[in-house]
């Protein structure tokens, strides 16, 4: 079996930092092959760092965001040869944490019985894939529907244009096409996954998304025990504290903003009784 990847990355001021180092490791324990495609300008010391950890490096401004590098990846590949062979093709980005092996994951996923999955689907807008880590089998990298969708990626002004454009829209082209999709970690609640990063850590998920760090109330829960989970690694913890210190009062607001309304009125039900408290107060209690 062989296994391409495309990792798509930017940074602003042209630094591959270690965290994506360490996802690229654990990257080449599931892939045979992996092109780095950079939205950015990077100079010889940063380039230099991905020497043994990548076959194919790109650092070239091309405004076009992940789904930009996805295509700019998928045509080397396909150019050179490298599809020919190839039984799946993984688009994976520098948008996450990678804090563990990514080989439980793989052999979960080949057993299930689906033409194309991804860590997480979303249920935002609409259902779909989160395109950070999308994983394709053959015969559906190689169909007219997907070869089209990638032909289309051109610039976008912002972030959103894109995710309307390409990533919401992915998964039911290929489904209308009778590729069948799933996902490796599973949620029933109609919500995007990737705001709760503990609840998907517990159930086994080895990528934390960086932007609970850096948009204001994007993660929803346990943020504190994610920091300090993070803190822990040496490939993190840097990252995190830059994070952190850049965006501490809106990190701080969404750990405590819950703890706060709690205080102020919180509800418990169980089996047998309904309790509600205010400031800390019980004023209600009764058995059901």
């Amino acid at each position: 079996m062989t296994r391409i990847v495309v990792f798509a990355s930017y940074d602003k001021d042209g630094i591959v930092h270690d965290y994506v180092l360490g996802y690229l490791r654990y990257l080449k324990e599931v892939a045979d092959k992996i092109i780095f495609i950079a939205d950015n300008y990077a100079d010889e010391y940063e380039q230099n760092k991905l020497k043994e950890l990548v076959d194919y490096a790109e650092f070239c401004p091309h405004g076009e965001y992940d789904f930009g590098s996805y295509k700019r990846g998928y045509y080397y590949a396909k150019s050179n040869g490298w599809l020919d062979s190839a039984n799946k093709l993984i688009f994976c980005n520098d948008s996450c944490f990678c804090t563990s092996s990514l080989i439980p994951v793989f052999e979960i996923m080949e057993k299930r019985s689906c033409d194309f999955w991804g860590m997480t689907k979303s249920h935002e807008i609409q259902d779909h894939l989160q395109s950070y880590f999308l994983v394709f089998n053959s015969n559906v990298f190689t169909s007219k529907t997907f070869i089209e969708h990638i032909n289309n990626v051109t610039h976008k002004d912002n972030f959103m244009d894109v995710v309307r454009c390409y990533e919401l829209p992915f998964t039911s082209k290929l489904n209308d096409a009778s590729f069948v999709s799933s996902e490796y970690i599973q949620f029933n609640n109609n919500i995007n996954p990737t705001f709760y990063p503990y609840k998907t850590y517990k159930k086994g998920m080895p990528l934390i998304k960086k932007k609970i760090f850096s948009t204001f109330d994007y993660g929803k829960d346990s943020l504190w025990l994610i920091y300090v989970l993070l803190q822990k690694n040496k490939l993190f913890k840097k990252h995190v504290e830059e994070c952190f210190s850049a965006n501490s009062f809106a990190i701080l607001g969404n750990i405590y903003k819950r703890r706060l309304l709690n205080f102020i009125y919180h509800k418990t039900i169980s089996r047998n009784k309904i309790k509600i408290k205010i400031f800390n107060i019980t004023v209600f209690k009764t058995r059901r």
